[in-house]
């Protein structure tokens, strides 16, 4: 059976950290071969926008000052997202060449690797569909959203799994009124949201989900997850890209 390393950080909250560990493993795979990573992550309050786009056309950035809610742009495309500690975020990064997606365009391959998404929400007890491009539905309603970072012969697929997050904040945050500016790049399609707790009609602790989410993959893909830890050169790697990107007010506010 093959392994798949299994990076499961309980202990980082901020979005700006996180995003410098995703690229990190995301790099070091293209450079060194690494195993197929898979993570899971979690951030306080923030608002994460795609990379191409325009942050004040996505975010009510008076909210965001006015609730302490970070605000950060990640290295993968697609939308923006909200998401605070109700909110389970997983990673994979895997090379294109991998029996699973071999040959596959990105739409494809995102429904490949979503299935262990699915599959968790199955053995949890709803019945998710996926929704192309990026998007996982329960009753109609988008639980998850997800993106995909490619670079040589690597994909970085991430997304978020809205749990317990706060929706009205996800709303307060998502709304940009009358924004007049000018709009580079993509604009986020919103959605109808719901939580899983919502649909479940429970609250549904973090740690139910977590390993929910492993079973969802090792089924999916029949693999075993191993849990290990970020080589020292992928540390070394992140802090760099904390300092000298993600941390970056320049980074975020490039458009």
């Amino acid at each position: 059976m093959e392994k798949w390393r299994l990076i499961d950080d309980q202990g980082i909250f901020e979005a700006a950290k996180n995003l410098s560990i995703e690229e990190a493993i995301f790099v070091n795979k293209i450079v060194n071969d690494t195993p197929t990573t898979v993570r899971f992550w979690r951030n306080k309050k923030t608002t994460i926008v795609g990379y191409s786009q325009t942050v004040r056309a996505e975010v009510n950035l008076d909210v965001c000052k006015r609730e302490k809610i970070e605000v950060v742009r990640r290295f993968s495309g697609g939308g923006t997202v909200y998401q605070d500690l109700g909110t389970l975020n997983y990673t994979v990064v895997i090379s294109h060449s991998h029996p699973l997606i071999s040959g596959l365009d990105v739409e494809q391959s995102l429904k490949i690797l979503c299935k262990g998404i699915i599959t968790s929400l199955k053995i949890l007890g709803v019945d998710p569909i996926f929704k192309p491009p990026s998007n996982i539905l329960i009753n109609n309603k988008k639980v998850s959203g997800n993106a995909q970072a490619r670079r040589k012969n690597v994909i970085l697929q991430h997304g978020t799994l809205l749990v317990n997050t706060n929706l009205n904040s996800l709303n307060e945050v998502l709304n940009v009124p009358n924004y007049y500016g000018t709009i580079k790049g993509v604009m986020s399609k919103r959605s109808p949201v719901t939580n899983l707790s919502d649909e479940l009609k429970t609250q549904t602790p973090i740690e139910t989900v977590r390993k929910a989410l492993r079973q969802g993959f090792e089924r999916s893909f029949s693999i075993r997850l191993v849990e290990d830890d970020l080589s020292e050169a992928e540390r070394r790697l992140a802090e760099e890209l904390y300092e000298e990107k993600y941390s970056k007010k320049e980074w975020t506010f490039w458009r």
